[in-house]
C-alpha cells in the first residue's frame, strides 16, 4: 500500500511509474533498530505550520544546473559497492600537501558561493572533510557536468576532501524525458551514470581520490533511516515555501518556457512538491560535512537546513558551483530542447566552432556575456591562460592569465568579439580532444556510448 502511494507521488507525471521497492515494515516500525539520532521521530506529531524562511532560497547563488574505490587499472562494475562508512579512512590518510588554511580554503571558495564563515570554521576544525557531490547521471553531458565538475572535484582533492560522487540513480527515474527512454529500468540509468564516469576517466578527474556511490544501494541498505527522515521533513516543510522556490528557480531557468511563469499555466505535482523533501533526506541522513550541488538543488539543501534549524541540530554547508550563461541571446524564445544553449561533452569540432559563434557575446560588455563565463570559470582554470591570437595589425596575439586582465582589455574595446569566440571555439576543441579520443579507442567507452543511443537518437 504505501509502496504504491509512493509510486503515485514520484511519478511526477510520466507515463512510466516508478517501481518503488519500499518495505513497510522499514518504515512504519520506529522501534525496531531506529538510530539513536532518530529518536525524536518517536515524539507526538507537531502542527504543520512550515518554517520561518532564513533568506530568500536562490539568496547568493550565482548561475544557472551527484562503492567502489576506483584505483588506477580500475574498471567499470553495474553492482559496485556503496557502503562504506563515513570514517573508513583515517583523516591522517588523506594529505593535503602541506597546503595552508588559507590556500585550503581559497581553493574551495573558488569553487562557487558558499557560506564562508561556516566553511572557514568547518577547515580549521577538519583537516579532511567528507565532501559529497550530487549528480544526476544525464546521456547528454554538458561542458559543466563534464569539464567544470573534473575542476571543482579535483580542487576538493587537492584542499585535502575526502570525495564522494553520490550518482543519484534512483532519483533519475523521475525525469519525465531520462524516465520515459530508460522505460523506468534502474539498470539503463546506471549505464547513463557508468558513461559519466568514463567521461570524468576521460577528462583526467583524481579517481584515485574519489569514491562513487549509487543513491538506489544508499537507500535500500538504509530504508528505515532514509524513509522516516524524508516523512519527517515533508512533515515539518511548508509547501508553499517549497512551491516559490519552484516559482525563483524557473524565473531564472528560462530555456523552454520563456519569461512566463510556468505554474501560471499548470498546478504543481505532488512529485515536485515531494521531491525536494526526499533530496533533503538524503543530504542529511548520511555523514557528510559538504555538499557540491548546482542552482537547482538549492531549494532541497534550504529544507534540509531549515530541518537542522528547527531540530537543534549541525546544518550541511553547501558549495554552489558557477555555473556559464547560456550561449543563446534569447533562450526564452528557443525550443526546451535546443541544444545550442551549451557546449556538450559528445559535441564534434564543427559543432563546437557552430555554436561559439553563433553564441550571444555582446561587444564591450562582460556582464552576462556567456563567452566570457566558459573563459572564466571553464578554460583559464583548466589551461591557466587564455590566448587570443590575432594579426599584427589588429594588435598581435595577446596571452592572458587572469579573468581581470581579460575583462578589462575587452571591455576597452581591445579585443574584439570574433576575436575572442575563434580563441574560444579552438580552446574548448583542445580540451575535449583526449575525450573523443578516449572514445575512439576504448572498448568500455564504446560499450557505454553504444547501450546510450536510443538515448542520442530522441535527442
Amino acid at each position: 500500500m504505501l509502496s504504491g502511494a509512493f509510486s503515485q507521488v514520484l511519478g511526477k507525471g510520466s507515463k512510466c511509474p516508478l517501481d518503488l521497492f519500499v518495505h513497510t515494515s522499514a518504515v512504519v516500525r520506529f522501534g525496531s533498530n531506529m538510530p539513536r539520532h532518530l529518536h525524536h521521530l518517536l515524539r507526538q506529531p507537531e502542527p504543520a505550520d512550515g518554517f520561518l524562511p532564513e533568506k530568500h532560497p536562490l539568496q547568493n547563488i550565482r548561475g544557472a544546473p551527484p562503492t567502489c574505490t576506483f584505483k588506477s587499472n580500475w574498471t567499470l562494475q553495474h553492482n559496485f559497492s556503496t557502503l562504506k562508512n563515513s570514517d573508513d579512512t583515517p583523516l591522517d590518510s588523506i594529505s593535503t600537501d602541506g597546503r595552508s588554511f588559507e590556500q585550503r580554503f581559497e581553493t574551495l571558495r573558488s569553487i562557487g558561493n558558499c557560506a564562508e564563515c561556516e566553511l572557514s570554521l568547518l577547515l580549521k576544525n577538519n583537516t579532511a572533510p567528507i565532501c559529497y557531490v550530487w549528480c544526476d547521471p544525464s546521456p547528454w553531458m554538458h561542458i559543466t557536468q563534464g569539464i567544470l565538475m573534473t575542476i571543482n572535484v579535483n580542487r576538493m582533492i587537492k584542499a585535502g576532501c575526502k570525495v564522494k560522487i553520490l550518482l543519484a540513480d534512483w532519483f533519475a527515474r523521475m525525469d519525465y524525458k531520462i524516465g520515459f527512454i530508460a522505460g523506468g529500468k534502474l539498470s539503463k540509468i546506471q549505464t547513463i551514470g557508468l558513461y559519466n564516469v568514463e567521461t570524468w576517466k576521460a577528462t583526467g578527474m583524481d579517481l584515485d581520490g574519489v569514491e562513487f556511490v549509487w543513491l538506489s544501494d544508499l537507500i535500500s541498505s538504509n530504508a528505515d533511516e532514509y524513509w522516516p527522515l524524508a516523512m519527517e521533513i515533508a512533515r515539518k516543510s511548508s509547501p508553499s515555501a517549497i512551491k516559490n522556490w519552484h516559482r525563483v528557480y524557473a524565473s531564472i531557468n528560462t530555456r523552454g518556457h520563456g519569461d512566463m511563469n510556468p505554474y501560471y499555466l499548470r498546478d504543481f505535482t505532488a512529485a515536485e512538491i515531494f521531491y525536494p523533501c526526499l533530496q533533503s533526506a538524503c543530504m542529511l541522513f548520511q555523514k557528510t560535512d559538504i555538499w557540491l550541488l548546482g542552482p537547482d538543488q538549492s531549494g532541497a539543501h534550504m529544507l534540509a537546513r531549515n530541518f537542522c534549524n528547527h531540530m537543534m541540530e549541525n546544518r550541511p554547508i553547501a558549495l554552489f558551483n558557477n555555473m556559464p550563461c547560456n550561449l543563446l541571446e534569447c533562450p526564452e524564445l528557443c525550443a526546451v530542447d535546443d541544444p545550442n544553449w551549451a557546449i556538450f561533452m559528445e559535441d564534434d569540432e564543427e559543432g563546437i566552432i557552430s555554436k561559439i559563434n553563433n553564441a550571444f557575446c555582446p561587444p564591450e560588455s562582460a556582464e552576462g556575456n556567456p563567452c566570457l563565463d566558459y573563459i572564466k570559470y571553464i578554460v583559464l582554470p583548466w589551461f591557466g591562460k587564455f590566448e587570443v591570437v590575432r594579426m599584427g595589425d589588429n594588435g598581435g596575439s595577446k596571452t592572458f592569465v587572469n579573468m581581470e586582465e581579460f575583462t578589462f582589455d575587452y571591455e576597452s574595446g581591445v579585443l574584439h568579439p570574433c576575436d575572442v569566440k575563434q580563441a574560444l571555439a579552438k580552446a574548448i576543441n583542445m580540451m575535449l580532444e583526449p575525450v573523443r579520443d578516449h572514445f575512439k579507442s576504448s572498448a568500455e567507452a564504446k560499450r557505454l556510448l553504444k547501450a546510450n543511443e536510443d538515448f542520442y537518437l530522441r535527442w
